[in-house]
């Protein structure tokens, strides 16, 4: 076959469906905003609309592809859109739907930087108070900006990045890490800051004089690149810093107050006017989920999956920058901490199951709670506060008799979720399971081991019945289909926790009329199956209709299901993850919802003509494939995929094989360590099999592939 032809058969890029950056990333209320979208090789080059997931008052218009990884458009931002960030992810017929960035609607004045400003005698002029959205770019560029103040006046000057996953890509990659100087006119330094929220840094001050000052901004290490942009919120103006509780019961209104710069005390808001389904324990509606529907009650909405528990509250007020701060809401009765409980002796008691919001209102603070337990009886302990929360607290999480003996601790939670962590780092939150040996009160001691406290230490404390549990999540969130009829990969991920040894049954659901899924198994240990690579995680696919339109774009989510001994069924939704093309922990984000999306046709498409194969272990056996829109191409490169614990999903090797009669016979031999049992394998063209960058198809349907003993 000629290099042309074979170059011509290779499955495209999913690296193409990736967004980079976006710039800027917020807007002031009633104005239009022209944005800038930044890909990755040709995957804008056909754009077709901008995806917006959140609150409602924000439409796109005028979309032009610069080039293959530059997109252009307007968003227009009513009077009346809700303070806040919102999911943006384009839409385009060559790499169906992107993974989304954020964009923030403010009512604050905005503008763009103006360089060059990178010097103090060239520093851009401003009038208080204002949202400059600048860029550090290139490396050891500088950002300066001059005002006018009052004596007196409390200034903020406040970056927003971390805040909004802002992050440099291949030789840049890390997340963007920000440094802030606050100058008098003659340029002392009077104040300075890098990681006050997060990397962002914050910078609250008292100006001493009326005259001039300058801000100054720039990455730390001298870097600068493309995707370093930045919301520098300066003036007199409230700047939220936290908020308290950091969450709330699904469903259940509940007043959360802010904290932060130039807030007056008893600023509060009131969330969980929630109009969608109630959720039973795992995730799952309880009720019927809408999938399509655009209902939005002011912090989530019907089309988004169940499993995600992030939610974002921002301030209402006239001069907001529109930064918002992040909740967790959950499904068991909540309550807030009452102080004095720095001893067993003055413990609140904590139903099972419920979770309480806490604070370390000062140093040294320690928070008790009790629990009434039964002889034997177990609980899972679980804090929340890095994760999600973005808290700065370092938890260790005690459990005491009441004689005050230690029974049992935790420091940083056991658990591992590797390169597919949607955290920015390790979890420092802590986690154990314990059994009473005896019935009685029992009590949970909660410390901050690094010194941190105030309003911004919170976290939150939930107790459980101990069982048997696993988790889901998979990704990518926004799945390519390339071409009507075709059909795409998602990985789904399951973590089994406190012993749950089940086979967990997978599915794909919300899909509408005329398209189609596969399910699958994920594997418990058995004695003729000890715990291998190939049960930590599966495939899933998704086949479009052959007559389906280019660029439709419809949500779904996966769901897995155990059936009981007893007849009871434990059930989970899936936690969808969008991608940001890193290996390591930390650009993977929680998402609100799911899309499968067609993309044009970039080639030929396999068909299984084989659904079930029954092969020895270790032996090997033939899948049949049928070949679309091969032309007179007599050959094409070919591989089998299985999901594994690591990065690789190669379950052969690949290997160019010949099309005879629109048929490939594909030879599939069987590694020894893939024990009895039944696997959902796929065949495609050879695509590189990283999991980390999506890897989503085109490829068949789910082949069953039963694996039995060897003779």
């Amino acid at each position: 076959m000629s290099a042309l032809a074979l170059a011509q058969l290779q499955a495209p890029s999913y690296e193409e469906c990736r967004l980079d950056s976006i710039f800027p990333s917020g807007g002031r209320r009633g104005t239009s905003v022209k944005i800038e979208l930044k890909g990755l090789g040709n995957g804008l080059t056909l754009p077709k609309d901008i995806v917006i997931d959140g609150p409602p008052g924000i439409t796109a218009k005028d979309l032009k592809s610069v080039n293959g990884n530059t997109l252009e458009a307007t968003l227009e931002i009513t009077p009346d859109a809700p303070l806040g960030r919102r999911w943006l992810r384009v839409l385009n017929e060559r790499s169906g739907l992107t993974n989304f960035v954020y964009f923030v609607v403010g009512s604050l004045p905005e503008r763009l930087e103006i360089e060059p400003n990178n010097e103090t005698a060239k520093s851009e002029s401003v009038q208080l108070p204002v949202v400059l959205n600048g860029r550090i770019n290139p490396a050891a560029d500088l950002d300066t900006f001059r005002f006018s103040g009052k004596r007196g006046q409390k200034i903020v000057a406040a970056i927003a990045a971390h805040a909004l996953d802002i992050h440099g890509q291949g030789r840049n990659y890390g997340i963007a890490d920000f440094s802030l100087e606050l100058f008098d006119a003659a340029g002392r330094t009077l104040a300075s800051a890098e990681d006050t929220l997060g990397f962002d840094p914050v910078i609250y001050h008292t100006l001493p004089d009326d005259g001039d000052y300058l801000v100054r901004v720039q990455l730390l290490n001298y870097q600068g690149f493309l995707e370093a942009v930045y919301r520098l919120t300066l003036g007199e103006v409230p700047y939220p810093t936290s908020v308290f509780p950091p969450g709330y019961r699904r469903g259940t209104p509940t007043e959360i107050q802010f904290y932060g710069h130039n807030i007056p005390p008893g600023t509060t808001r009131t969330v969980g006017n929630s109009t969608v389904a109630p959720m039973n324990a795992g995730g799952v509606a309880a009720g019927p989920v809408v999938l399509g529907a655009s209902i939005w009650d002011g912090l989530e909405g019907s089309t988004w999956d169940p499993s995600y528990t992030l939610r974002h509250l921002a301030l209402d007020t006239p001069e907001n920058s529109g930064l918002d701060l992040p909740l967790v809401v959950g499904d068991h009765p909540e309550s807030i901490e009452i102080e004095p409980n720095d001893g067993s002796r003055n413990a609140g008691l904590l139903p099972i199951p419920s979770t309480v919001n806490a604070r370390f209102d000062k140093a040294n603070d320690a928070d008790w709670f009790a629990v009434r337990l039964e002889a034997q009886q177990k609980i899972q302990c679980e804090i929340v506060a890095q994760r999600f929360l973005r808290s700065p607290v370092d938890t260790l999480m005690q459990v005491y008799d009441a004689k005050d003996q230690l029974l049992i601790e935790s420091d940083d939670e056991g658990f591992d979720p590797g390169y597919e962590s949607y955290h920015d780092f390790k979890t420092t939150d802590s986690k154990l399971s314990f059994s009473a040996p005896a019935a009685g009160d029992y009590f949970i001691k909660v410390t901050e081991q690094s010194g941190v406290n105030g309003p911004r230490a919170v976290y939150r404390l939930t107790v459980q019945p101990e069982r048997p549990e696993f988790r889901l999540s998979h990704f990518p969130d926004a799945v390519p289909i390339w071409g009507p009829g075709s059909t795409a990969c998602v990985l789904v991920r399951i973590d089994r926790f406190s012993g749950f040894n089940e086979d967990v049954e997978l599915t794909v659901e919300g899909l509408p009329s005329g398209w189609s899924s596969s399910s699958a198994t994920s594997l418990a240990t058995k004695p003729e199956r000890p715990f291998n690579t190939y049960q930590f995680k599966v495939f899933l696919t998704i086949t479009a209709p052959s007559d389906a339109t280019v660029a439709t774009s419809v949500p779904f989510r996966i769901v897995g299901r155990v059936k009981r001994a007893d007849g009871t069924t434990l059930e989970h939704a899936s936690i969808p993850l969008t991608l940001f093309y890193s290996s390591d922990t930390g650009f993977f984000r929680a998402s609100p919802i799911s899309r499968v999306t067609i993309a044009k046709s970039q080639g030929p498409w396999l068909e299984a003509v084989t659904s079930e194969i029954s092969i020895p272990q270790g032996g090997s056996g033939n899948v049949i494939v049928k070949v679309h829109g091969a032309g007179d191409v007599k050959e094409m490169p070919i591989v089998v995929n299985l999901a594994t614990a690591g990065v690789a999903c190669g379950l052969t090797t690949p290997r160019n094989l010949p099309i005879v009669n629109g048929q490939v016979e594909v030879p599939l031999r069987l590694p020894a360590e893939v024990l009895p049992g039944t696997y959902g394998v796929t065949v495609a063209q050879t695509w590189r099999s990283d999991i980390r960058i999506g890897m989503p198809g085109p490829c068949t349907r789910l082949i069953k592939m039963t694996v039995v003993p060897a003779k």
